[in-house]
């Protein structure tokens, strides 16, 4: 049946795309493809992070001999962190339609992006799964989705690296981190993730995956959980780093 359908799939795309053109998100201009989600000149404008940056929190450093302003006095779960496009304009807009306008494609997207830049960074080991950060249950039902789990399937597109989903459980529904200094967000997120299956990450290389990392609380709590959980190392990946 498969043999059939995916021809008429593909004949209906291309028919919807004659009447209804693939346009770029955030210029409106044509893209040779839905799943590009943004036109080149766009994507031009995702600047990416690169070396030097601190090897534990992925912090931009000015030298690659300098110490990390944000390491001191931080204790990391995690053994690495790295994030892959500068909080520009051009990405913000794109991490708020695909948090709050309905549109999970661009995580995907976004997901196959950062994939591309892991690929590339020989200071990253041989990650064997990756898991999304999770929203909690009444979150996901009001968005509709975990924005992280379609960062995550995109990075699965581009390596083969499988997606982990329900590893970890949100029991708490916390208050947006958007506007809590960094103390103030380690409190928030204390205690809020327990393991799911536990028996999944035993053992194993696990990159966790969000959309921005600011003080990296979210991650160092998931992480602190993994590692109890059985998961031989932890690492950050995430879109954007605030």
């Amino acid at each position: 049946m498969t043999v059939f359908l995916d021809p008429l799939r593909t004949a209906g795309r291309t028919a919807l795309d004659l009447v209804y053109p693939p346009c770029c998100v955030l210029c409106r201009g044509r893209i040779s493809h839905d799943r590009m989600v943004i036109c080149d000149d766009c994507r031009s404008g995702l600047l990416p992070i690169d070396a030097p940056y601190c090897e534990r929190c992925g912090q931009p450093l000015d030298a690659p001999v300098a110490s990390c302003p944000a390491c001191p006095g931080r204790t990391f779960y995690f053994d690495g962190a790295l994030s892959g496009f500068q909080f520009n304009r051009p990405l913000q807009d794109l991490i708020h339609q695909l948090k709050y306008r309905n549109r999970p494609g661009i995580g995907r997207f976004l997901g196959s992006l950062l994939a591309k830049r892991v690929e590339g960074e020989p200071g990253f080991p041989h990650i064997t799964a990756v898991v999304p950060v999770p929203l909690h249950p009444l979150r996901k039902r009001e968005r509709g989705y975990n924005q992280s789990a379609h960062i995550a399937r995109g990075i699965s597109d581009a390596t083969g690296i499988p997606v982990l989903e329900n590893v970890l459980v949100r029991n708490r529904n916390t208050p947006t981190q958007t506007s809590l200094s960094p103390d103030a967000r380690m409190s928030n997120v204390e205690g809020v993730f327990e393991a799911g299956r536990v028996e999944a990450v035993r053992d194993a290389t696990v990159s966790l995956v969000d959309d921005i990392f600011t003080t990296g609380a979210t991650m160092n709590s998931c992480a602190r959980v993994l590692l109890k959980a059985g998961a031989k190392r932890v690492f950050a990946l995430t879109i954007a780093r605030a």
